[in-house]
């Protein structure tokens, strides 16, 4: 049966079925390529992610880490705001 014919026969006398309306959603699913393809497409983009936030050896977390340790302290030698105080000092 075609969404179109589907569609015409939901509604009879007047009233809305319920029943007709459940198998419209779930050919709407199907045409969609169901759950299946939904779990498929998410677990590609949580691999995504996960490769972009990365850890301690790579991507989004290795950067703040990195960056953090070049900001430093004032105490931390060669660090941006160690430098930054030594030129504060001189001033």
């Amino acid at each position: 049966m075609g969404l179109r014919f589907s569609f015409r026969h939901l509604f009879y006398g007047g009233k809305l079925h319920k029943d007709r309306l459940y198998k419209i959603l779930e050919d709407l699913d199907s045409a969609a390529g169901g759950d299946a393809a939904d779990i498929t497409e998410l677990e590609s983009d949580v691999e995504a992610l996960q490769t972009t936030v990365g850890d301690s050896t790579g991507g989004l977390v290795k950067d703040v880490a990195d960056l953090e340790t070049a900001i430093g302290d004032e105490s931390t030698e060669g660090s941006i705001l160690a430098r930054i105080k030594a030129l504060e000092d001189k001033g």
